[in-house]
This record gives structure tokens, sequence and C-alpha cells, in this order.
């Protein structure tokens, strides 16, 4: 009887240990009230309480669609000064790195010899139009025939046609100015003997300069002379502008690139050939475009939403980004202009929170 009693008391004793239990968990598994989340609560403020925030009041912003892109600056007009004949320098008229004007004279090849030749055929010439004069006079009295006339006056002609080339080859000996600019460094000194292939100097027209580089082809289409660009150079902190003057008619094969050229006025000689030049082109301008500050935007699975402020709570929205700057994003669609956008405490909002503005921007 011992023994049953106690068999007893250990079987009601596990009942009562798996019955309490189900007395405490049983409610909570039927009822209908939810289960609140611990994360939720401790982010989301007290039912009433106003979130501080700062606020960004959408303005009216004129937007350009720029593309970055690098270029090379070159010399409006250059050439390589070299001598059509092959012939002895005597003389340099002016200084290495003068500024001229075009048709001044730069450099003297020796000219003895066509001197020579060039006096020869003048009096050769004078003496052609002493005979020439004689048989006209004599062919109109009939002294001699037409025939003989013509020989005489096809030798003056000949002679005169001589003259002209030796003038030709005497221009050849000069070297002068094709356009008004900065002569370089002299590569001959006088008394070299030069040919066609010998560079004398360089010659550079730096008024203005030309600015090339190139665009995606995705871009080609939307580029039109006239457009204005702008730019900077490792050698100055000034920013230039400049605009487009033409472009290739077709791509580039290898690259898939439209090169452009742009010029831009150098009177203050600050742009130097050869440099390179960061470029921003716009290619679109809106007048109504929407910028927000980047710290506005939330990512999300679709893309990006911000809050907005409406009759004093704040309201979720998903917009559309386009372009951003260092500290700026476009919207564009998702906001209108004067919509408030909330900037801070983002973790704390959401749709119908009640917030209050602690400054706005």
């Amino acid at each position: 009887m011992k023994t049953l009693n106690n068999r007893t008391k250990s079987l009601i004793a596990g009942i009562v240990a798996f019955t309490v239990p189900l007395f405490f968990i049983t409610p909570k598994l039927f009822s209908n009230k939810p289960v609140s989340s611990p994360s939720k609560s401790a982010a989301a403020p007290p039912a009433g309480t106003k979130v501080a925030t700062d606020v960004f009041v959408v303005k009216r912003e004129t937007i350009s669609d720029e593309i970055q892109t690098t270029g090379t600056i070159a010399a409006n007009q250059e050439v390589d000064l070299v001598s059509e004949v092959a012939r002895k320098l005597v003389r340099a008229y002016v200084r290495e790195g003068s500024y001229v004007g075009q048709g001044t004279l730069l450099f003297k090849l020796d000219d003895a010899d066509l001197l020579a030749k060039k006096q020869k055929i003048a009096l050769q010439e004078k003496l052609a139009k002493l005979d020439e004069k004689r048989f006209r006079e004599l062919l109109a009295t009939e002294a001699v025939n037409q025939q003989e006339y013509d020989k005489i006056l096809t030798n003056l002609n000949v002679l005169q046609a001589e003259l002209a080339m030796v003038d030709v080859d005497l221009a050849k000996t000069e070297i002068r100015a094709p356009f008004s600019g900065r002569l370089g460094l002299k590569r001959v000194d006088v008394g070299a003997y030069v040919t066609p292939a010998t560079v004398l100097s360089s010659f550079d027209d730096l008024s203005r300069v030309e600015i090339n580089f190139t665009i995606p082809e995705k871009y080609a289409s939307d580029v039109r002379a006239g457009q204005a660009i702008r730019f900077t150079t490792e050698n100055s902190s000034q920013q230039f502008v400049g605009n487009v003057t033409a472009t290739e008619p077709k791509l580039e094969a290898n690259t898939r690139s439209l090169l452009v050229k742009a010029v831009s006025d150098n009177t203050t000689g600050k742009l130097v050939p050869g440099s390179s030049a960061k470029i921003a082109f716009a290619l679109h301008v809106a007048q109504d475009g929407i910028l927000i500050p980047t710290e506005a935007l939330i990512p999300t699975a679709k893309g990006y939403s911000l809050f907005r402020m409406n009759q004093g709570k704040a309201e979720r929205r998903d917009v559309k980004t386009g372009n951003r700057t260092k500290g700026t994003v476009q919207i564009l669609s998702g906001l209108s202009i004067g919509d408030t956008v909330l900037t801070t405490n983002l973790l704390r909002l959401d749709t119908g929170v009640p917030v209050t503005i602690s400054s706005v921007n």
C-alpha cells in the first residue's frame, strides 16, 4: 500500500508539471491580439509623440544634364616652317617667341644666283622690247611680213615668262608668316644648308585655342554647333568656357565615340597647346528641375523612396532619381515644386507619424 501511494504521487506530480505551463501558453496561442515586435516598438515613438526632423523645401532649379570627359588643347592654327627649296639660310629676321603679323618676313635663304639670273634675263628682255618695237613699225609699212614679227614678239613673251619664273623662285627664298601668330624656337642657325625636310621653327596662332575631345556614341545625336562647354586645366585653377564648332561626321570605329571640336578665347595666354582639359559638357538643360539633398533618399527593393510632410505628418513616397552631384540628387518623378522633404531622423519615421520641424533648408 505504501508502494502504491508513492507511484500515485509521482503520477500526480507529472500531470501537474505538464498542465501548469499549458495554462499560461494556451491563451496566447488562441488570442487574436498581435504580439508586438520588440525591435519595432523600440524604433517607433510612442503614439502621439512628434518626431523632430530637418526639412528641405523643394524649389524650381535649372538642371544641366552634363557629361564629364577629358580632352586636349591645341592652337587655333599651327604649322612647322620649312623651305620649299634647298638653299643656305642667310638671315633670321625675328627673335624666337616673338608675335608677328601675317606676311612678316621671318627667314631669308641665299638668292645670289637667282638675282644674277634675273639681271641677265632683264637685259635680254630690254633688247627684245626694242626689236619688237622696230618690227612692229616695219610691219606697218609692210617692210617685214607677219611671220617675222610674230617670231620677235614670241621671243619677248618667253623672256618675260622667264622673269616671272625667277620672281617665283626668289619668293621661295623668303619664309613669311602664314598668319598672325607667335614664332617658336629656331631649329637651325644662320649659315645652315636647309632642305624641304628641315624644320626652321614652329609657328602658332594662340589668340584662340581648340579643345578636342570625344563623347560616347549614345550622346552623338545630342551634340550641336554652338553648344557651350566648361573646362579646367592642370596649370590653372580658373574655369574656362568654349563653344562647340564642329564634329566628325562619323564615329571612331575602335572606340565607338564621336570626336568633337570646341573653340575658346585665349587673349590672356593662359591656355597652352598640348595641355589636357577636364571638360563638363551640358547636353540638356531642364528649367523646372528638382534637386534634393542625397541624405533624404531611402534605398528600397524597387529603387528609392523618401518622406515628405503632409498635414504635419510623414508620408512615404517612391521617387525616380536622375543625375547626382556631390551632395544632391535629381528627382524625375514623385515630388512637386513646393513639397517639404524630411531629411533627418528617417529611421524613426513612417507614414502617419507626426513630425515637428527643427530647421528648414
